[in-house]
């Protein structure tokens, strides 16, 4: 009788120190739930920075085309737009559009610029920019003086109403 009472003590004891087939399917689909988890963080953080890599990359290019544009005085030659290597799209083909705001000497400037035209197999990409620029010299003499004029008359008409 006693051999029996230890042989079931034992028995109880073995039980006690492992772990039952549920609970080590539990903490496996823990633990592939967890590799998943931080092997999707891990891939999202990677196509993050190369996206941030490839934008820096079309800013500067985009920078440098604007820079080059702009350097250029003649109207005439700047509404022709022209032709730059870049260094991250190779090719880019540019346009620039203006148009004079209500204030003299601002225009709103729409620089459209073809990336890699001659990529026949992935295509061209395009991008364009928008920006104010005050250029006096891109603007007539009479419509300077009248937009100059009727901002001062703006200003006037402001200044009589808040001392009203």
């Amino acid at each position: 009788m006693k051999m029996l009472w230890k042989s079931r003590e034992r028995l109880r004891r073995s039980r006690a120190a492992g772990f039952t087939l549920l609970e080590v399917l539990v903490s496996l689909a823990l633990f592939f739930m967890a590799v998943t988890f931080f092997s999707m963080t891990y891939l999202n953080t990677l196509m993050a920075i190369e996206g941030t890599r490839l934008n820096q990359g079309l800013e500067q290019d985009m920078a440098a085309i604007r820079r080059q544009a702009l350097m250029i005085a003649d109207i005439e030659e700047l509404e022709e737009g022209g032709d730059v290597v870049t260094g991250e799209h190779g090719l880019a083909r540019w346009s620039l559009e203006y148009e004079p705001t209500a204030v003299a000497d601002l225009f709103l400037v729409t620089l459209s610029v073809e990336l890699d035209p001659d990529d026949a197999e992935n295509g061209a990409r395009e991008a364009t920019e928008r920006f104010y620029l005050t250029r006096p010299s891109w603007s007539e003499p009479t419509e300077r003086d009248e937009l100059r004029a009727q901002t001062r008359e703006r200003l006037l008409d402001r200044q009589l109403n808040i001392r009203q």
